[in-house]
């Protein structure tokens, strides 16, 4: 007991120290406002079964992501931009508390001539998964992709966990059916293509393709098929399922066009950003090269099925989204814990052995080392010349990220402990210095969103009210209406021929026809990239 809640709390406690400083301090980006406007008009409205926007329906996701945000603003009492991302935060943590209990019993069943692991072998995939510099850029942020990866993680393995190792069957289909269909109302049917690409392959490689045709795995599909059907019946009840089925599907097809972003784009993502994304522990995959590691694999059942499963979940899915142009590096988030497996198991086989190889040692240790004092020198010669100076903290990490380097590059460890650690500390580092760095940059020079919002709270003064022409800026809308409380009633406009006198409406350049050019007031506005109009009527 007392070991189990010393690894919650190291979990968490390196997680809040990995994720929580600086969160607050970059506006919103992305899909950030858009997940944060909807689960603040849930609650506003009480309107929970169709997502809005201003009276409008978001037909492009279902409600579950909004549904768990929305519940998290009420129970936190906040909605500001540190609320709505450690809630990605949180899931990310409980992530790796999961993946650590898998762990943790899979050492219980192979170790039964050590029936006491240490603490740092049992914590390797927690801190893994927390250390992922593409698991970190979701976990501070405030969107979908946290939440969704701890459901798809949680089906996958636990379904891995209990038919594999328990031989639960019908349990195993039940609550990974279960999570699969809160991963449907999350993010539509993608969340079959994780679970059955796995199992599919998985059961091919073992020539148990029949099992596919189970009653256990029928229980599974009526019960993730179940749980989203409640919302659908519901949904059609009120309003048709048509708008949501027509708007996946396009969705569907604009990510098979590519229309998303441009092949180049695409192909750098699922090369170089994936290698840095995915860095260090990626590298780990080349001791699987190791006789003597291979040889340890396959002399245990139990890590052998675990290495063939993780392989097909997080490769298949890198395949698959990697073969359709329009798919975002992000998408295959959810099979991260694939690779996190596979790179835990030669760092516990070193761990076990307390060996650590020559070239396990160039390529970790010095190269690595040299690299990130090179990435120093560059820095400082930029600061040197660069107007803008980091705060205090920013230095302090940049002296200890330095001294650390230096030590290993000049007295290499040879404890396998010692590398975990040291790769730990140089992602820690790495980010910390990130965020001490840009954020306060980004508040000071880059705040488009929260400037425009008060520049347009200062046009409109004490009318405290506005009308959206055929646009819905929702980083805008959350700063004026939400996190400042600047302009408490917002109103969407869908026909602009008249406009509400004595008010003021805002429309995109694009959007504005010639007439209300000439005949209104008219308050030019830059926002980032896009130009809008607010018009005095």
């Amino acid at each position: 007991m007392k070991k189990t809640l010393l690894i919650i709390s190291i979990l968490f406690l390196f997680g809040f120290a990995l994720y929580l400083p600086f969160l607050g301090e970059k506006e919103f980006q992305g899909e950030e406002g858009r997940r944060v406007l909807i689960a603040l008009q849930m609650l506003e409205n009480k309107e929970f079964l169709i997502p809005e926007l201003f009276d409008e329906p978001y037909f492009n996701k279902p409600p579950l992501f909004n549904w768990a945000l929305a519940g998290f603003f009420f129970i936190t009492k906040s909605y500001s931009e540190v609320s709505a991302r450690f809630f990605s935060s949180l899931c990310l943590i409980l992530t790796s508390l999961f993946l650590v209990f898998i762990w943790k019993n899979f050492l219980t069943d192979y170790e039964k001539n050590f029936p006491n692991p240490s603490l740092i072998e049992i914590l390797i995939p927690g801190l893994i998964f927390l250390a992922t510099p593409e698991v970190i850029d979701k976990a501070i942020r405030a969107e979908i992709d946290g939440f969704y990866t701890m459901l798809i993680t949680i089906a996958v393995y636990s379904w891995f966990y209990l038919y594999e190792v328990k031989n639960k069957r019908k349990t195993a289909y039940i609550v990974s059916g279960i999570f699969l269909g809160l991963s449907i109302l999350t993010k539509t049917f993608q969340a079959l293509v994780f679970f059955y690409l796995t199992l599919f392959s998985y059961f091919l490689f073992k020539k148990r393709l029949k099992e596919l045709l189970s009653i256990p795995h029928i229980l599974g599909i009526f019960t993730y098929l179940g749980i989203f059907s409640i919302w659908a019946i519901l949904v059609s009840l009120k309003i048709g399922f048509k708008p949501f089925i027509v708007a996946w599907i396009y969705q569907y097809l604009s990510l098979a066009k590519g229309q998303e972003m441009s092949f180049s784009q695409h192909f750098k993502a699922y090369t170089i950003f994936a290698f840095l994304g995915y860095s260090p522990w990626l590298l780990f995959l080349i001791f699987f090269k190791n006789k003597n590691f291979i040889s340890f694999i396959k002399s245990n059942p139990l890590f052998y099925n675990l290495a063939i499963f993780s392989f097909f979940f997080f490769f298949l899915s890198y395949i698959f989204h990697f073969l359709f142009p329009g798919a975002r590096l992000r998408y295959i988030l959810p099979s991260a814990s694939g690779l996190i497996f596979l790179s835990t198991l030669p760092i516990y086989y070193y761990i076990r052995q307390n060996l650590l190889p020559e070239n396990l040692k160039a390529l970790f240790l010095k190269i690595i080392s040299i690299v990130n004092l090179i990435l120093l020198v560059a820095c400082f010669i930029y600061l040197s010349f660069s107007k803008y100076r980091p705060e205090t903290i920013f230095y302090a990490f940049y002296f200890l990220f330095f001294l650390i380097n230096l030590i290993v590059l000049l007295k290499t460890p040879s404890s396998p402990k010692y590398l975990f650690y040291f790769l730990l500390s140089i992602v820690f580092l790495l980010k910390t210095l990130y965020v001490s760095f840009y954020y306060p940059l980004h508040k000071e020079e880059i705040n488009h969103f929260r400037n425009g919002a008060f520049e347009i709270a200062n046009i409109i003064g004490n009318k405290k009210e506005l009308y959206l022409c055929q646009t819905i800026p929702h980083h805008l809308l959350y700063y004026l209406k939400y996190k400042y409380k600047l302009i408490p009633h917002i109103y969407y406009l869908k026909n602009c021929s008249n406009l509400p006198k004595n008010s003021f409406i805002l429309f995109m350049e694009k959007n504005i026809p010639e007439e209300i050019l000439k005949n209104y007031k008219i308050y030019p506005l830059k926002i980032r990239t896009k130009s809008y109009f607010l018009v005095s009527s």
